[in-house]
């Protein structure tokens, strides 16, 4: 067949193909095959009882569930203190060049090097870290017991940084002569941390199995090795993991938030609250429509707590990926995926303010559809992130609220359709 003849029934295709493609269609019959819906209408819908359970929960994070603490000071409003334990220390060394053990008779450089997550805020003003010695045989994880042993004959170091001498790592100098009188008794040392300034200051410490660590020197000789001493608490006795727990662990002296009462819904502060809510939504807006919008719509409120009036929330929003076979919702509030990985936005709040406030989830919709109702429960928990890190707390209307006030979902939507002939 002649190319000019092939060129010219080629052309008349692409050509009735563009017409058909671009007519004004009412249905997605009028180009079966070759086209989409062209026709497609958004709808929008607004649900004002999809919301069934939401739970205000205080306390996190909880035990155990991170190695990342945050010292904390701003007046009354917001006092937090660390404790470090090191319960094994050594009473002898041995020299390269010597057979035997020698008993330690000197210390010198005494020091806890920690590791700072500057991602929570740099001082603009110097802060002082002050280290006190708060081993004792009373029950030492209860604050009324550890917070009378933060005072002056108790110190044991103190050191003051400049704003531009806060950096990844820092060490933070111990008397060697209270170092030295634990090590020959063979006794611990559990040091308990308090930063000051004179304006707001905030110290965010990170743990691994290799910071915080304790370092010294036993002699003068290079050829000596520097002592290290890890993070080990031996009690509870009968119980391990517990002890693990309390190798490092932070005390609430001020600033803890107060229950979230009836209608109030809190995300934040130094008590960590976080928000549970699970949603019961029409089956058909999840599995046979297209949603291209969905807001969770917030009544925001100012703040309880005096300490927000400084604070910026920076608010996440986790998907909880439990099967409906789980039902109580503290532990729920731990089986959540980042918010992040799905496509969903954090958003920052002032405590302060109050309106209306828009969330977007609608790419928590398409995983809803994609995993299914027998899989996953349609549920979210609101958090703050760096937990305990900030005074600052974000205040809602719960379901319990005025009517007008409380949790709905704005959605936006296109009705599936299907392509094929008649």
């Amino acid at each position: 067949m002649p190319d000019r003849i092939l060129r010219g029934a080629l052309g008349a295709f692409l050509l009735v193909l563009s017409a058909a493609c671009s007519e004004n269609v009412t249905a997605s019959l009028g180009c079966p095959q070759l086209c989409g819906d062209q026709s497609a209408t958004l709808l929008d819908t607004t649900l004002t009882g999809v919301l069934v359970v939401d739970s205000a929960l205080t306390g996190f994070p909880l035990a155990g569930s991170t190695r990342d603490f945050t010292l904390i000071s701003q007046g009354d409003s917001a006092d937090v203190r660390l404790v470090m334990r090191f319960d094994t220390l050594p009473n002898s060394f041995r020299h390269p060049n010597a057979t035997a053990d020698s008993a330690i008779v000197r210390v010198d450089s005494a020091r806890v090097t920690v590791v700072v997550d500057t991602a929570v805020g740099r001082p603009t003003a110097p802060i002082t870290v002050d280290m006190f010695d708060v081993d004792t045989t009373a029950t030492d994880t209860l604050p009324r017991t550890l917070i009378p042993l933060f005072r002056v004959d108790r110190l044991i170091g103190s050191v003051t940084f400049q704003p531009s001498e806060i950096r990844d790592t820092l060490r933070l100098p111990i008397n060697n002569d209270v170092v030295l009188r634990k090590l020959t008794a063979g006794t611990r040392l559990r040091v308990g941390f308090v930063v000051r300034s004179t304006q707001t200051a905030k110290l965010r410490i990170s743990g691994s199995s290799f910071v915080p660590r304790f370092t010294f020197r036993v002699s003068p000789d290079t050829l000596v090795k520097v002592d290290t001493v890890s993070l080990l608490s031996r009690t509870p006795t009968d119980d391990g993991t517990l002890a693990t727990v309390y190798a490092m662990y932070p005390i609430q002296v001020a600033g803890a938030i107060p229950v979230p009462g009836q209608g109030v819904l809190a995300v934040g502060g130094v008590g960590g609250a976080r928000v549970f809510m699970r949603f019961n939504v029409p089956a058909i807006l999840v599995d046979s429509v297209q949603v291209v919008r969905a807001s969770l719509l917030l009544q925001q409120v100012a703040s309880r707590v005096q300490a927000s009036r400084t604070e910026t929330v920076k608010l996440l929003v986790n998907p909880v990926v439990a099967g409906p076979q789980l039902t109580d919702v503290l532990t729920l509030t731990q089986f959540v995926a980042p918010g992040p990985s799905i496509g969903l936005d954090t958003v920052r709040l002032v405590p302060q303010e109050a309106g209306l406030r828009s969330i977007e989830l609608v790419n928590l919709f398409r995983v809803w559809r994609s995993a299914g109702s027998a899989n996953s429960i349609r549920a979210v928990v609101m958090r703050a992130a760096f937990e305990g890190s900030s005074a600052g707390e974000v205040d809602f209307v719960s379901m319990e609220g005025a009517e007008a006030l409380r949790p709905r979902l704005r959605l936006t939507y296109v009705p599936i359709r299907g392509f094929g002939l008649p």
